[in-house]
């Protein structure tokens, strides 16, 4: 229950993320703000319960379920790329505040880096949705 709940935590706050960011995108005034929440709610919210989801994910399958199940490696690998992602995206999120903050609204690097974090965040979504597809309906891939 743990695991199943602090996905639920992580991945509804990662989610909403997408409304603020477009909210960020039209609102040239608030944007540093508006970006300021959602490196809280990441933060805060999102990246503890990861931790605990990993932790308990990892307990699990030590504990449960066959060292060579293909659905379990297939979670473990995408995980850890999902890891590298979102560590990657926290600097990144920190240059967007302060691009955000200090530039003009119109700014070609802000628009690029606002363009690239929104694709990231895109990617890092996707790759959460293979693995919940994977956590509940446990495929034998080979």
């Amino acid at each position: 229950w743990l695991h199943i709940g602090s996905v639920c935590i992580a991945f509804g706050s990662n989610i909403t993320h997408i409304f603020w960011i477009v909210a960020a995108n039209n609102d040239p005034v608030h944007r540093a703000n508006i970006l300021r929440l959602v490196k809280k709610i990441d933060d805060r919210l999102a990246v503890p319960a990861w931790v605990v989801t990993a932790i308990c994910g990892t307990t699990m399958w030590l504990w449960q379920w066959p060292v060579n199940s293909s659905w379990v490696i297939v979670s473990l690998v995408l995980t850890v790329m999902l890891t590298v992602m979102g560590i990657s995206f926290g600097p990144f999120m920190y240059k967007w505040i302060d691009l955000a903050q200090n530039a003009s609204p119109d700014n070609q690097p802000l628009l690029k880096l606002a363009k690239r974090l929104t694709i990231w965040w895109i990617g890092i979504t996707v790759t959460v949705f293979v693995i919940l597809y994977l956590m509940v309906f446990k495929p034998m891939l080979w």
